[in-house]
Order: C-alpha cells, then structure tokens, then sequence
C-alpha cells in the first residue's frame, strides 16, 4: 500500500546552495559515467537487479530528456510486482543512528509508482522504506531518516508497471533535507541578476 505523502508546490526566492555544502554519498549522482551501470557483475556505483520478466526491463542513458549533466537514466520497466526490477547504488557507508536525507528527481511518461528503500549491503536489515506518486514533470522526492545499518545500498523499485521513467540527481547525505541543491538544468536558468534564486518546482515528501 502506498505511503502518505503530500504534494507541496513552492515558489523559493534565496540565495543559490551550494551542492559542497553537503557530501553526496551517492556515487555518479547523475549517471554522467554510462559504464557504470551493469547487471551481472556488482562493482561501485550502479548497478541493476532483477527477479523473473523483470530482467526484460532495459536501462537507457537519454541525452535527451535529463535534469542535471548531460543525461539520465530511462528505465523501461517489466514486472508485476515492484522489487521485480530495481535501480540499486552502492555501497553507501553511514553511522548507524545518525540522521539522513536522500533525494532524487525523476519523471515518469504517465503517472506511476516509484518505491525506495536503503539496505544493508548484505541485506540483513532494511529500512527508510518509501512510495512515492511520479508525475510527468520533472520533480524531486525526498526521504529522512536514521541510518539502520553502516554499509548498505540505496534500492530504487521501478516495476509493478511498464510506464517509463526517467531518473537523474540523486544524492544521500548526512542530516536534515537541505533545500535550494538544484542540478543544473534549472539553477542555470533561475538564478537571477541579484544573484537570487528564484524556481517553482514541485516536490513530493514523506509524511513522518
């Protein structure tokens, strides 16, 4: 069942942050390296897993359609149930108790379902497990939470629908969710003369 979550749309007029004022703990954030992602051989970074049709799912990097950099990641999904194809980012190191915020953008061809969850590396506890509504529009969707483990993974759920979506700008870091950290598809086009942020977008975030 899908989590509750409210759509807040936010019109920000500040000072532009600075993406060093966090550390991103997400290797290739916005899959600028298209190596990285492999589905039968784990190394760092992305990497792709499946269960029955959901092998069929491709990954696509779409110099076309991206929010930050210069591509992103389409996935064509197969599958009936959600986990039956996953876009998976490791390994991630935390402290165990410590709060964090992950955060990615994404657009979908019609309205879908995106489900997140982190995991031990070794998939011996998971937590911060979420559901998410993906529009049309590129948006970002956020999660915090208390880190459950030390060395885990960052699970995007992509199936339980073949309604495309696109992936892009992900990032997990220590701390509260830090707002103003735009990829640069829209803080090259937003920030103003007097060196002020000012962009509507749309985000979607957990209800604790």
């Amino acid at each position: 069942m899908l989590g509750k979550v409210s759509l807040v749309l936010i019109l920000i007029a500040a000072p532009l942050i600075s993406q060093a004022q966090v550390t991103n703990l997400v290797i290739n954030p916005s899959f600028e390296d298209e190596n990285d992602i492999v589905d039968s051989n784990w190394v760092p970074g992305w990497v792709t897993w499946g269960e029955g049709v959901g092998l069929e799912s491709e990954v696509i990097f779409d110099e076309e359609d991206f929010i930050d950099g210069a591509r992103s990641l389409r996935v064509e999904p197969k599958g009936s149930v959600n986990w039956h194809f996953m876009v998976i980012n490791y390994p991630i190191a935390l402290k165990m108790g410590k709060t964090y915020s992950a955060s990615f953008w994404a657009r979908a061809e019609e309205p879908r379902p995106i489900t997140t969850k982190v995991k031990a590396n070794d998939n011996s506890v998971d937590f911060a497990l979420t559901d998410f509504q993906i529009t049309t529009d590129w948006a970002e969707y956020t999660k915090t939470f208390d880190a459950g483990a030390t060395d885990v993974k960052l699970e995007i759920w992509v199936s339980g629908t073949d309604v495309p979506v696109w992936l892009d700008f992900v990032y997990m870091y220590e701390g509260d969710y830090v707002e103003g950290i735009m990829p640069s598809e829209i803080s090259s086009k937003s920030v103003e003369s007097a060196g002020k942020l000012a962009v509507q977008w749309s985000k979607l975030k957990t209800q604790q």
